[in-house]
């Protein structure tokens, strides 16, 4: 992404000036149609500034992703990938609408661009990161092959509840999008496709 990371306010000032511009140009014309000079122009920056912060537009856009994502996974303590408390499973997957909820002015940039691919791109990149980083370290016993289906199947199951909703202005509360997504994939039904799988890849 990014060639030059740094949490430095001026650094962090140029960054937010550059997102600005490019969601105000979002309500001129497509996305398609948004140049990096547009956006380097409109932030009142030279375009090599833009390159110290960013290495394409789509950069922005993942940054704004990433704000969410952040949020929830940083509320996650242990995604338990056999996770099998009803309750729990609800409260997290509350948590997950709702950040969205939370960041309805992201959610219109996305709504005016085809979101797909950035989204299952950066909800592949967060849910590996996490196994890989904490679940694995904190239940080794989990199989590695078994993971990559797991990771995948939580990914593309997200976006494909996740992306109709926020097209459709999240107009029902996140608490009976959880419950909907919880009755879709419930930990009992999992837990035993999982076990079922497990014999076979081995």
């Amino acid at each position: 992404m990014a060639n030059f990371i740094s949490n430095d306010p001026r650094a962090l000032r140029t960054r937010q000036a550059f997102q600005d511009a490019f969601i105000e140009l979002l309500q001129e014309k497509s996305y398609q149609k948004i140049t990096v000079t547009d956006i380097a122009k409109s932030a009142g920056f030279a375009r090599h500034t833009f390159y110290n912060h960013y290495e394409t537009k789509e950069d922005i856009l993942n940054h704004l992703i990433d704000s969410i994502l952040d949020k929830f996974f940083s509320s996650v303590d242990k995604w338990d990938f056999f996770l099998a408390d009803p309750k729990e499973e609800l409260r997290m997957f509350t948590s997950f609408f709702q950040v969205w909820k939370d960041h309805s002015d992201i959610v219109i940039i996305l709504n005016k661009i085809d979101m797909d691919i950035l989204l299952i791109e950066r909800l592949k990149t967060y849910f590996t990161r996490f196994f890989y980083e904490r679940v694995s370290k904190e239940m080794p016993s989990v199989d590695l092959e078994l993971a990559k289906y797991i990771i995948n199947f939580n990914a593309y199951t997200l976006l494909g509840i996740l992306k109709p909703w926020l097209g459709d202005e999240m107009r029902h509360p996140p608490e009976v999008m959880a419950g909907f997504l919880t009755q879709l994939t419930g930990s009992s039904q999992r837990l035993q496709a999982v076990e079922k799988f497990k014999s076979i890849i081995r």
